[in-house]
């Protein structure tokens, strides 16, 4: 019976250097970054300072209320709309649009004209309040000339404020409209 010798390896050949790769985690990485430290201070600051803000929440959701409840608290009123149903919001915004309902079967087609929402929303505004807050949510299916005109609309109207929600992200972050959408900075 042959006997077979045990095959001898040399370790120090077959190992592979072991690189020290480190990851570095936080506590914000585990809980998000705004639960540890909540940024709302430089929230309400950036809101008034640029006017149009493209927000970035994380996908589960529920962290911009926290941000809506701090601008109410402020003294603003909202106007929450889906950018999927918004059709032009030049037209929807600011101008007498019309709208035609559904017809069903046999029944005239209808076409019913609406006011402007924003400027609707601003007769309303009672005295104390402190401006109009335009909350898009789904933001991230416009063009890029509707996001322009969202970034200029506080420049037509100066008691509005636009927050669009342009996507996700792992913590709540947002950026000056005007910066997603291709304009120059605004001169102050």
């Amino acid at each position: 019976m042959p006997t077979s010798t045990p095959r001898r390896t040399n370790t120090s050949l077959n190992r592979r250097p072991q690189s020290a790769a480190q990851v570095k985690c936080s506590l914000v990485d585990f809980i998000g970054g705004d639960l540890v430290k909540p940024d709302l201070g430089r929230w309400l600051s950036d809101v008034e300072k640029h006017k149009a803000l493209a927000i970035y929440t994380p996908h589960e959701g529920g962290y911009e209320g926290r941000y809506l409840t701090r601008l109410r608290y402020q003294g603003y009123r909202f106007l929450d709309l889906s950018a999927r149903g918004l059709g032009d919001p030049e037209t929807t915004l600011t101008k007498i649009h019309p709208v035609c309902p559904p017809h069903l079967g046999r029944q005239p087609i209808a076409r019913w004209y609406f006011p402007p929402e924003v400027d609707y929303r601003l007769s309303l505004l009672p005295p104390d309040a402190k401006g109009l807050v335009v909350w898009i949510i789904e933001a991230k299916v416009l063009s890029k000339a509707e996001l322009q005109f969202l970034a200029l609309l506080p420049t037509l109207r100066p008691k509005v404020k636009v927050i669009a929600e342009c996507g996700n992200w792992r913590k709540v972050m947002w950026k000056p409209l005007r910066e997603i959408a291709g304009l120059p900075p605004d001169q102050e």
